[in-house]
């Protein structure tokens, strides 16, 4: 089956998969079961890589930081297992196997998941989980976020919104439109319940500005990583910010104890978690982007990456 849907995400696969049997302690990727959306050619060059090879790995910034990454947005996952959501929504889904890692959980505290992607990536991911089992709690939907709307999304946010829900977003950002992400957020700020969580990271403003500038994309998603101008930005969205960390920082943090020499920390990237407000004003009144009279002053001379 053609997977040029899945590119990136086999990409970032390969790389969780080769750190969770390459490295160990803290250092090892929790996702082993990453393995499954990998070919046995793929998994063998994994587990074949010379020390060379793993070497020129580590020497990339990216390397430690997904890492990182994976390990901050399992705490994401399992924060809202904890608190009890009544659904996570997993946009950008791709070889996140979230879903299946903590199934067990899910299906304790009667958590529904909504994995969503482009619609080859997701009948790809949709047609590969059914041979790894029954997975009665997850259920699939594809969704463009550079489209200028999602009524389908939309009606089922509407129709699912007695419980509080998560809304997982892990490196998808970056490959969006400005103004569709925008919009996006829009939607969920006003269409989730109240207490509801977003988490998602973006690229900084001015940083490897040409990622992400390709196809229909005029101005792929920055922000700048100041905490008020981001809380400011997400506040007329209907949003209150309650996490915000560069990557940098979140490297340093749950890698601290890492083996020298030290790579460069990945500077690129920053994560935030908002939750939605209460009261019946939330987002559109105050953000003039989903009026569609053009980007927030907040994107003013923005060159994207």
């Amino acid at each position: 089956m053609a997977r040029r849907g899945f590119s990136n995400s086999l990409y970032v696969a390969e790389l969780r998969y080769i750190q969770s049997i390459h490295e160990t302690s803290e250092l090892q990727n929790p996702d082993s079961a990453v393995r499954e959306f990998l070919s046995l050619l793929q998994q063998l060059r994994c587990r074949w890589l010379t020390p060379k090879s793993i070497a020129t790995l580590r020497a990339d910034p990216f390397y430690y930081y997904l890492l990182a990454r994976t390990k901050y947005y399992d705490g994401v996952f399992l924060e809202a297992i904890a608190e009890n959501v009544g659904y996570i929504i997993n946009i950008g889904c791709g070889t996140d196997t979230r879903s299946r890692r903590f199934a067990t959980l899910l299906r304790q505290k009667g958590i529904a998941v909504l994995e969503c992607d482009q619609p080859k990536a997701i009948a790809i991911k949709q047609h590969m989980v059914k041979r790894l089992g029954t997975y009665d709690h997850i259920s699939y939907a594809s969704i463009d976020l550079n489209a200028k709307t999602w009524p389908v999304f939309e009606h089922w946010l509407v129709t699912h919104n007695a419980r509080k829900a998560l809304v997982l977003m892990e490196g998808v950002s970056p490959y969006i439109d400005a103004e569709s992400f925008t919009r996006f957020l829009g939607l969920l700020g006003t269409t989730l319940p109240p207490a509801s969580r977003v988490a998602y990271d973006f690229k900084i403003q001015g940083v490897a500005d040409e990622f992400g500038l390709v196809g229909r994309i005029a101005r792929p998603f920055r922000l700048r990583p100041t905490t008020d101008e981001i809380s400011a930005f997400h506040k007329g969205l209907g949003f209150r910010l309650k996490h915000f960390e560069p990557s940098f920082e979140l490297s340093t943090r749950l890698l601290a104890r890492r083996k020298e020499p030290k790579p460069s920390l990945f500077g690129e990237d920053a994560l935030v978690q908002v939750e939605v407000e209460t009261g019946t004003n939330r987002g559109q009144a105050n953000n003039p982007d989903l009026e569609g009279t053009g980007p927030a002053p907040l994107f003013d001379s923005l060159s994207m990456r």
